[in-house]
């Protein structure tokens, strides 16, 4: 087995409590599929939460930089301190969204999660529309 993170291995350990080998009074036996939706549950909502931190020092950097256009002191120490803030938090998302990652590739025998599916490519069918082309004209 491939060396996890403490993280994962105590993420791994909650989805595993789900787990029985038998039927029992306990509940039935989870499948697989269902252990994999957990991980994939865990990565996208961690993503988000990841993304939404981003987009938050973002425009946070942004109101940074109009703060020093405008040569506005207190906005620009409010902005210091809220980016300051940001910052661990940012790092401490990374890290559950990297365990996340992690505990989905012990589920899937090495899989990677990815934010978007790429969605089966369809060919597209041409209508034809000459005969209206026709009674239009």
């Amino acid at each position: 087995m491939t060396k996890i993170s403490k993280l994962a291995q105590l993420k791994l350990e909650v989805i595993n409590y789900h787990t029985t080998d038998k039927p029992s009074a306990d509940g039935p036996i989870i499948n697989d599929k269902f252990l994999i939706g957990l991980g994939r549950d865990a990565c996208y909502t961690s993503n988000n939460s990841l993304t939404f931190k981003k987009k938050q020092l973002a425009d946070s950097l942004a109101e940074y930089d109009i703060a020093v256009e405008e040569a506005n002191g207190y906005a620009m120490e409010r902005t210091e301190r809220w980016i300051g803030t940001l910052m661990p938090e940012l790092d401490e998302l990374q890290t559950r969204h990297d365990a996340d990652c992690e505990v989905f590739a012990v589920l899937t025998h090495g899989e990677v999660w990815q934010a978007k599916r790429t969605a089966p490519t369809k060919t597209a069918k041409v209508a034809n529309f000459s005969n209206l082309r026709k009674r239009v004209a």
